[in-house]
């Protein structure tokens, strides 16, 4: 295997390049994306993944660094740079463990209740980090004192000649600083994130795309692998177990440094960690879809309430009128009444075809068929038109919740648009679904309208809101009429389906 190790110490600066680049491209990617208006827990604990791939990279650069710039700089400077390096990792190990830490708050389980909290007023699982980082260095000081003088090979599979009286001069506390490191900080703290991600994968799987939990359970798996590779494998120490399985045994065993293997890994946890991150991008589709939904509630409202002013109270104002005339003329009251009587039947009918609006019937959400019956059903109890309902195509639609809510809403707006409008005897509803397609379309035999204004959104047939709704669902909407001709109203929308059975 010497030929192997050869190979890789010739090539020893892409190698420990692509390997802090892995963990650099991770962490900047995580802030470049970083949420702090998001409402999902994953997003607070985000930041401490970021700043962890970003030291970890310059910890592992600092091997390339280092030796470069030893020809420029006088030893006490390099020694310098070399305890900086010890300090780094167990500040970026200690970062990956507050990762951990806040996962594992955040995607706590309500039931168990508010987590205990220190005299600080924080809980104590946030404080382990810092407490951690604080006894490791306190352990590789006095492990180091205690151990005495040793030569670590901090790298055996890359030339240190430059830097040799350097290592030399820091010693110990470089080997053991990196076992503690390894023990107390990565290995914890990585599996504080396994079980932090696979909690949020499972938490939002109610509200992210299949995907996103996909991603976030690769994350799991690789920062599984990566606990035992980075948690496990230190550099050689004079204790056990560092003595006995290190990098170095590794690149005698194998040829191959475990940086190779710790790079693969890291690969996957980037990969995981960038692809999940479309989570926030589903989260803005969400707030927007959501913007929507309440500005077509705010219209319908006003709407409804142009609608009662203008008709239901001003038939009732003028029923009242009328009979306080009956009143003041004496004489018979009959034709007043007769007047009255008129203009609570129209004052009724308003009535049916506002509850008609307002009303919210129960229904199978996934199926389409049994949702258009269901609203046609409700115009037939009232009476208020004729109506027939053809379904036909092999297929069968299976909608979301809210595919569901929002055809309902379109199929009650046309409806109530026919009502309001179209003066029908007769409406015509036809359903047909294909294998990934449902088209709806609504046709009445109404003295139709100039679509020329309505298709701006500024008529008074209500297609701004129904174009709107078909904007969420991500359908194509097509209103066709004209002035004594009817109307004929289509919708097509993507939808999963399964095939009817024979």
């Amino acid at each position: 295997m010497e030929w192997l190790a050869e190979l890789f110490a010739t090539n020893q600066i892409i190698v420990l390049s692509v390997y802090g680049q892995v963990f650099f491209v991770m962490g900047l990617a995580i802030a470049l994306q970083s949420r702090k208006r998001s409402e999902l827990a994953l997003a607070r604990s985000l930041p401490w993944l970021a700043a962890f791939g970003i030291a970890y990279a310059f910890v592992e650069w600092g091997f390339l660094f280092v030796p470069i710039q030893s020809g420029f700089l006088p030893g006490a400077l390099i020694q310098a740079l070399l305890w900086f390096q010890v300090a780094l990792r167990g500040l970026a190990f200690a970062l990956l463990l507050q990762f951990g830490a806040e996962l594992l708050l955040t995607t706590r389980d309500p039931a168990r209740g508010a987590p205990r909290l220190s005299p600080l007023g924080v809980p104590w699982l946030r404080l382990v980090a810092p407490m951690a980082l604080v006894l490791w260095a306190i352990g590789t000081l006095a492990i180091s004192a205690w151990v005495g003088e040793f030569t670590p090979d901090i790298a055996p599979w890359l030339p240190m000649g430059r830097i040799e009286s350097a290592v030399a001069a820091v010693g110990t506390p470089i080997a053991v600083g990196d076992v503690l490191a390894r023990w107390m900080l990565a290995l914890p703290g990585a599996a504080a994130v396994v079980i932090g991600l696979l909690r949020s994968a499972q938490a939002l799987e109610p509200i992210a795309r299949p995907p996103v939990g996909a991603a976030l359970r690769l994350t799991a798996a690789a920062f599984a692998v990566y606990a035992v590779l980075e948690g496990f494998v230190p550099m050689a120490a004079p204790f056990p177990p560092a003595s006995v399985l290190n990098s170095g045994t590794v690149v005698d065993a194998l040829g191959i440094p475990i940086e190779v293997f710790r790079s693969l890994i890291g690969l996957a946890m980037a990969v995981g960690v960038i692809r999940s991150l479309d989570l926030f991008e589903q989260e803005t589709d969400r707030r927007l879809a959501e913007a929507r939904r309440r500005e077509l509630l705010a219209q319908e409202r006003d709407r409804i309430g142009r609608d009662l002013h203008d008709g239901i109270i001003q038939s009732i104002y003028a029923a009242g009128l009328h009979l306080d005339e009956a009143r003041a003329e004496g004489g018979d009251p009959r034709p007043r009444i007769g007047i009255v009587l008129g203009e609570l039947e129209r004052v009724t009918a308003d009535i049916r075809r506002t509850i008609f609006d307002l009303r919210s019937t129960s229904l199978d959400a996934s199926d389409p068929e049994r949702l258009v019956a269901a609203v046609a059903d409700e115009l037939r109890a009232h009476g208020l038109v004729d109506i027939t309902l053809h379904v036909d195509g092999e297929w069968r639609a299976r909608l979301s919740e809210e595919q569901a809510d929002q055809l309902r809403h379109i199929v009650r707006e046309a409806l109530s648009n026919v009502l309001r409008h179209a003066s029908a005897s007769h409406v015509e509803l036809r359903l047909r679904c294909e294998e990934e397609r449902l088209a709806l379309e609504i046709r009445d035999d109404g003295h139709g309208f100039d679509t020329t204004g309505a298709t701006r959104g500024d008529g008074p047939h209500g297609l701004a809101n129904l174009r709107g709704r078909a904007e969420l669902l991500g359908a194509e909407l097509d209103v066709r009429s004209a002035p004594g001709r009817g109307t004929a109203l289509s919708l097509t929308m993507p939808v999963a389906a399964v095939r009817r059975a024979p």
